[in-house]
């Protein structure tokens, strides 16, 4: 009777923990306007509107657009007003009578326009090809860090239901010990038949002390990634359920290589690689220029209109700056090309892995689900073979830990298959996040 209040006192603990997680957030989402639950495409879009990393990649983005703006902007010609004065005094006379103060002003509106530049149309291409690489890198991030928050949401639930596991293991270690009490109260069984079942409740006791922290570890994950106050618990409507059927793994691959934003990005870049050769070349070489200027001024007290038209050509005869450039280039094409190639080799391996991984997760679950209906079965014949007196304590508690591991073990398939779909879905570079339904 002394282990039963203990037990009472067990579960009251864990009601009050679960009464300090989720009340608080009820209770706020109950007085709002309307009460709302976190689902997984929930907490992917609030993420990508709130995670730092988002707004890192869109500065990138918007860096690039400037560029790209400035690069064009060689193309038009430029206006601009001057105006400058000056007053000078000489400090000696002449025997002719010069010297003195002098005052001059200048005032001139001048448009100047560049018709022809070596190197510039290169220049404003490798601004473009750099701008597409950093729209591919925004929705790349924003790939990584939906199939992270999906990750650390099962993270989660699986946690939770571990935890339902190790509660419900402590339920049945003690209805493990209640029975040895009876049967040692009515001289049926040893006092030392107590002291197994006993380590059996403890180690359950445990294992439920270590899932609830497990739970408080991957909520604060999950608040980092969604930029959540430290205060606010999220409170999660999808469980671990099943996974759509999915292609051929060839289909995945070929998907992945054609699609997936890092390797566009990498094209991009590729190309943005082998620009800066072709510039760095020009600039080795035989370059032209062509630009003029109209303008219309005024010179101490002199006005008028004034126009000029150049023209250049310039060939370096001896520039090792100009030849290390061109070699620098070079090297930099080729470490593009070789880290595309990697990352090809990555995406291969990514969505193969992914793919077998769920494939390995689906058949897992069918084998632990099975041989969790067998150890519930065995569980309970060893507790009426024990009640009969036809086996001793160690096999009940035996027969619990296999109960208590095969319910894990069902778990931790599920999770996996779930990862797993999330992973291949990311590997292949297809959208993690529903889009809305179009009104």
């Amino acid at each position: 009777m002394l282990q039963m209040r203990g037990g009472a006192r067990w579960h009251g603990m864990i009601g009050a923990i679960a009464y300090l997680v989720f009340v608080p957030t009820l209770c706020a989402w109950a007085q709002a306007e309307a009460p709302h639950v976190l689902t997984l495409q929930d907490a992917m879009r609030i993420a990508i509107e709130r995670n730092p990393s988002i707004a890192t990649a869109q500065s990138d983005l918007d860096a690039s657009r400037a560029a790209l703006e400035g690069q064009r902007a060689r193309r038009l010609p430029t206006l601009a007003l001057s105006a400058s004065g000056q007053i000078q005094d000489s400090l000696g006379r002449s025997t002719t009578g010069g010297g003195g103060t002098s005052e001059t002003s200048d005032v001139e509106l001048a448009l100047q326009h560049v018709f022809f530049q070596s190197g510039r149309e290169e220049a404003i291409d490798s601004a473009r090809w750099q701008l597409a690489a950093s729209e591919a890198g925004i929705e790349n991030t924003r790939r990584t860090l939906a199939q992270t928050v999906a990750s650390t949401y099962f993270t989660i639930l699986a946690n939770q239901q571990l935890a339902e596991v190790a509660e419900e293991a402590v339920s049945s270690a003690e209805l493990d010990l209640e029975l040895v009490e009876t049967r040692i109260e009515v001289g049926a069984a040893a006092e030392a038949d107590r002291m197994p079942v006993e380590a059996d409740l403890a180690q359950a006791r445990y294992e439920a002390i270590s899932a609830l922290n497990a739970i408080w570890q991957s909520l604060a994950e999950l608040r980092a990634l969604l930029a959540l106050p430290p205060d606010e618990l999220p409170l999660l409507a999808d469980r671990l359920d099943d996974v759509p059927a999915v292609d051929a793994l060839d289909v995945w691959l070929a998907e992945a290589l054609a699609h997936r934003p890092d390797l566009r990005a990498q094209h991009h870049r590729l190309r943005v690689a082998e620009l800066s050769v072709r510039q760095a070349e020009i600039d080795a070489g035989l370059t032209l220029g062509v630009d003029g200027q109209a303008g219309y001024g005024r010179h101490s007290g002199t006005a008028g209109e004034s126009w000029q038209l150049w023209a250049g050509v310039s060939l370096p005869l001896f520039d090792r700056g100009s030849d290390a450039s061109v070699r620098q280039a070079r090297a930099n094409l080729e470490s593009s090309r070789q880290r595309l190639a990697e990352l090809e080799l990555t995406t291969t391996r990514e969505v193969t892995q992914a793919w077998y991984a769920l494939r390995d997760a689906r058949e897992r679950i069918v084998a632990a689900e099975a041989a969790l209906e067998a150890a519930a079965t065995n569980l309970e014949v060893a507790r009426a073979r024990y009640a009969e007196e036809a086996a001793n304590v160690i096999e009940v508690t035996d027969a619990e830990l296999t109960w208590r591991r095969a319910s894990a073990t069902l778990v931790q398939a599920r999770y996996d298959r779930a990862v797993a779909y999330y992973r291949l879905l990311a590997a292949a570079g297809r959208p993690l996040i529903e889009q809305a339904p179009a009104e």
